[in-house]
């Protein structure tokens, strides 16, 4: 994604991830050994690098009720899903 951006001029120094679980993001910043971490899967480390060494990504705390993606994921009520509809500017009939 990085190197698409830059194809458009655009730089950035990291990318801003905006995630609704605070603990997700403790962890991915704070690489103390915990009971519960030692069963996570290697891949995930690398995700850990970037936030914490790199610094590619900038992981950013979010209300879950502004986080449009739950929408995609979570079964909500009609009328929040209307909501979300508008927010995505897709139009109703």
């Amino acid at each position: 994604m990085k190197g698409l951006v830059e194809t458009f001029s655009i730089i950035q120094d990291s990318v801003p991830v905006h995630y609704d679980s605070q603990s997700m993001i403790h962890l991915a910043k704070d690489h103390k050994y915990h009971k519960r971490t030692k069963h996570i899967d290697v891949r995930y480390h690398k995700i850990r690098q970037w936030v914490m060494d790199d610094k590619v990504i900038d992981l950013v705390k979010i209300s879950t009720k502004k986080n449009s993606v739950d929408k995609m994921t979570k079964t909500i009520p009609m009328e929040k899903f209307r909501a979300f509809l508008n927010f995505i500017k897709v139009l109703q009939r």
